[in-house]
């Protein structure tokens, strides 16, 4: 099955992809990463006043995903946007609801 303009496994990558970032905490972690690049999980935990246990698996679960990066120093983790691809999509999202 093909749309006009993509493939179903197109699609499906692409509900994939919206189904991992579809909460507000984890838009907002991107934006913070966008904007701040690398950042430790008490950073996060500070900027968006959550629980660490909350914040951790919102990271875990998008870093499994493909969409963050992570790097371990010691017993502290920092994470990163794997690319800038789902932060363009979120801009552009932005635009179509104006």
């Amino acid at each position: 099955m093909e749309t006009e303009c993509f493939t179903w496994e197109e699609l499906e990558k692409l509900a994939y992809v919206l189904k991992a970032v579809a909460h507000p905490n984890r838009l907002k972690i991107i934006c913070l990463l966008s904007k701040n690049g690398e950042m430790s999980v008490s950073d996060i935990c500070d900027r968006m006043g959550c629980s660490q246990a909350l914040i951790s698996h919102h990271l875990t679960d998008m870093q499994a995903k493909g969409i963050l990066l992570i790097r371990r120093e010691g017993r502290n983790a920092f994470y990163s946007m794997a690319s800038d691809h789902v932060t363009e999509a979120m801009r552009c999202m932005m635009k179509c609801t104006k």
